[in-house]
């Protein structure tokens, strides 16, 4: 199977700050972009959502960069 594959680049600009970005959304790898599980109770079929996803069946990775001295 082919994966997607994003490469950052990491250089400080003028003046170093907390910097954060977002990937583009990705389908979730646990529930495949199902938003959730199947499951039957006695109750009958019910649906036990995605706790990667939230129900939505996408994943975003944020990318949180925070430059700090270089102490010896």
């Amino acid at each position: 199977m082919s994966k997607k594959r994003t490469m950052i680049i990491i250089e400080p600009d003028s003046r170093i700050h907390k910097e954060a970005f977002m990937t583009a959304p990705m389908t979730c790898p646990y529930c495949n972009g199902r938003g959730g599980f199947g499951i039957d109770t006695s109750e009958g079929p019910d649906f036990q959502p995605c706790p990667d996803c939230a129900s939505t069946g996408e994943v975003a990775a944020m990318v949180t960069i925070d430059w700090k001295p270089n102490i010896k």
